[in-house]
């Protein structure tokens, strides 16, 4: 079976949008599938492969498109991809993409296409462009991270038929080797002795670091550890946390795919306190569709989890099972979290082990067999 994935997303950004869709490319390609990526091109001479620490074991083409990372840029990758697999269409079975203005060229030009959503139609355009393609005979399927997500798409007039469920990933193979926590401390130079509370992502406006600068300041013998990030929510970050003097809260910045395993492996709790307005990227709320990455991570660290009770994060996670969930913009609810995640041992180890136990439905092969279940063998 060849499957073409026409992804968007512009290679080596801080976005986890690239993640997804290397790690699908991996994940289809070790199931047997023969996989061409499609992206805009780019200027780096860095390996890709590399980069997102994921094996070569696929196709990657870059076609031409804009500089920058705009609509415009997105509307002309999906245009000159349709072009391309248009061209292609006898040397391809189906055609993934989360480009939706290609989805609506694909469905005009007779190509099978599965569109995978992660995001609301962002503005009216959008809105029309989905109505156009929605009940097209050719989108032989429409995949949503949540089905908070699916719901949204159902009120606007999706087909149940077509709709399937598939939360986002983790690639359980980074988690098989990693040091101890004490061995990755050294490995870090983070303290041995120190209680370590981690964050690992994005920034963006709604995902509550100012609640672990907080946190942080009431918890002075605990190290709060940030890693990832723009660099302008970093430098936003760390004046905050100095002038509050928060000493013991540490931006780690920016670091390679295949470190983020380590520095989870470092911590004693991982901590995901969204707010009630969390957003993802382009700065749309979602709390009720969000499928972060670093949730399935988490729970692959075989580490406590504490995280925000949003509607979505509520489709994974389970209070009191495989982690503890707090109420939103309350540092009140995340305090008492993160300290019982910390002193009580034995509820830890229970939240760590049902966490590690769960994620094994949650890895990126098995989001793949679910949107391709029924369309072909794996």
């Amino acid at each position: 079976m060849k499957i073409v994935y026409v992804g968007s997303p512009p290679l080596f950004t801080r976005g986890a949008s690239a993640i997804h869709v290397m790690k699908m490319c991996q994940a289809m390609s070790r199931l047997g599938v023969e996989v061409e990526l499609v992206l805009p091109s780019f200027n780096s001479n860095e390996n890709p492969f590399e980069y997102y620490n994921v094996e070569p074991n696929f196709r990657l083409t870059t076609l031409p498109s804009f500089k920058y990372n705009t609509s415009a840029r997105h509307i002309a990758h999906g245009a000159v991809s349709a072009v391309y697999t248009r061209f292609k269409r006898k040397e391809l079975d189906l055609v993934i993409t989360r480009n939706m203005f290609y989805a609506y060229l694909a469905a005009n030009f007779n190509i099978p296409t599965i569109y995978d959503a992660h995001h609301p139609p962002v503005d009216r355009v959008a809105h029309l462009v989905f109505k156009s393609f929605k009940d097209s005979d050719n989108l032989l399927r429409f995949s949503t991270n949540s089905q908070g997500l699916g719901d949204i798409y159902l009120s606007l007039g999706l087909k149940q038929e077509k709709l399937v469920v598939a939360h986002n990933g983790v690639d359980l193979n980074g988690f098989k080797l990693v040091p101890s926590k004490e061995e990755a401390r050294r490995e870090l130079g983070l303290s041995i002795e120190k209680k370590i509370v981690c964050y690992s992502g994005n920034m963006y406006s709604g995902r509550g670091i100012e609640f672990l600068i907080e946190a942080a300041l009431r918890l002075k013998d605990v190290l709060f550890l940030v890693v990832g990030g723009l660099e302008s929510d970093n430098a936003r970050y760390k004046s905050i946390a100095q002038d509050k003097k928060a000493e013991n809260f540490l931006l780690v910045g920016f670091v390679p795919q295949k470190a983020v395993s380590l520095y989870l492996s470092s911590a004693d709790l991982l901590v995901m306190p969204y707010t009630s307005n969390m957003t993802i990227r382009d700065g749309t709320k979602a709390r009720y569709f969000t499928s972060p990455i670093k949730l399935f991570e988490y729970m692959a660290s075989c580490r406590p989890i504490v995280a925000t009770a949003l509607p979505s994060i509520k489709e994974i996670l389970v209070d009191e099972e495989n982690a503890l969930l707090v109420q939103p913009d309350s540092v009140e609810s995340l305090l008492a979290a993160i300290k019982r995640g910390l002193t009580d041992k034995g509820l830890a180890e229970k939240l760590s082990a049902q966490a590690a136990s769960d994620v094994k439905k949650y890895t990126w092969e098995e989001r793949v067999k679910k949107i391709l279940n029924g369309l072909y063998c794996l």
